[in-house]
């Protein structure tokens, strides 16, 4: 992992994936393992696939979030049954949710767009501020618990 990251680079790149042919959730995932040089491999990327549009058009939570969970889960996750470090994660996790529901009032995707007609070019214009508020979140997250510096 690295010790510092670009601000501004990682919300550039966020935004130019997420309009240039990303989901949300890929779009997060893969600037934050670049950034962040977390290891994850492609397959992860395609894994975060169906997570738009609140688990593929399910009406639950914004692939955004979904996306930094996984990323979230790389760093703080546990792989060995009975590992306390899912506390850690959960509470991470949490603070990232709770990021977004007291930016955006809720991290339930049809909630968070129901003022957007899906293919209105408004509604790519919001979502790309969510999607640069996980980012943001993520950084302070991180800063916060791992020291990764992050310049502007």
């Amino acid at each position: 992992m690295v010790k510092e990251v670009s601000m501004s680079k990682m919300l550039s790149d966020a935004a130019e994936n997420f309009t240039t042919g990303f989901m949300c959730s890929e779009s997060v995932l893969e600037v934050l393992n670049r950034h962040y040089e977390l290891g994850i491999g492609e397959e992860a990327i395609a894994m975060s696939t169906g997570f738009p549009y609140g688990f593929g058009d399910g009406g639950n939570v914004c692939g955004a979030v979904a996306g930094a969970t996984m990323a979230l889960g790389k760093v703080f996750g546990r792989t060995v049954k009975g590992d306390p470090a899912f506390k850690k994660c959960i509470d991470v996790v949490r603070e990232l949710n709770d990021d977004v529901a007291e930016a955006y009032g809720t991290s339930i995707c049809p909630e968070l767009i129901k003022e957007y007609d899906f293919y209105d070019p408004e509604r790519k214009t919001f979502c790309t501020g969510i999607v640069k508020a996980v980012i943001i979140s993520f950084a302070k997250i991180m800063e916060k618990e791992c020291g990764v510096t992050i310049n502007e």
